[in-house]
């Protein structure tokens, strides 16, 4: 058993350092990062930030939170975010690998 419980802690610790290098490089895959934080009009700021970035030819990816969260891509259409809880850090991770994987030079996060 003990060695059981050994084991399967390894396997985690390197799961988790492995996730980790991966987010590392996929947030350093984006040139331009901006998180937009405040208590009101965020989703506004958001909007705006990316749309400037698009209007000058960035490769613009954006989230919005908000009443119905929003994941913006690089043509400027909007997909919705669903989520089975409340907004975690799990969600970041995969809109930043979205992100990457839509080609994205520019990232704005709400948060």
């Amino acid at each position: 058993m003990e060695l059981f419980l050994v084991a399967l802690i390894a396997v985690l610790v390197i799961w988790w350092v492995l996730e980790y290098r991966r987010h590392t490089r996929n947030i350093e895959r984006i040139g331009i990062r901006i998180h937009v934080n405040g208590t009101r009009g965020k989703s506004s700021v958001t909007r705006l930030i990316a749309g400037a970035l698009r209007e000058a030819g960035v490769r613009t990816v954006a989230k919005t939170t908000g009443s119905l969260p929003q994941l913006i891509l690089p043509d400027g259409t909007e997909e919705p975010i669903v989520r089975l809880g409340s907004p975690n850090i799990h969600e970041q991770i995969g809109i930043i690998r979205k992100a990457v994987a839509l080609g994205a030079e520019a990232l704005v996060i709400e948060c």
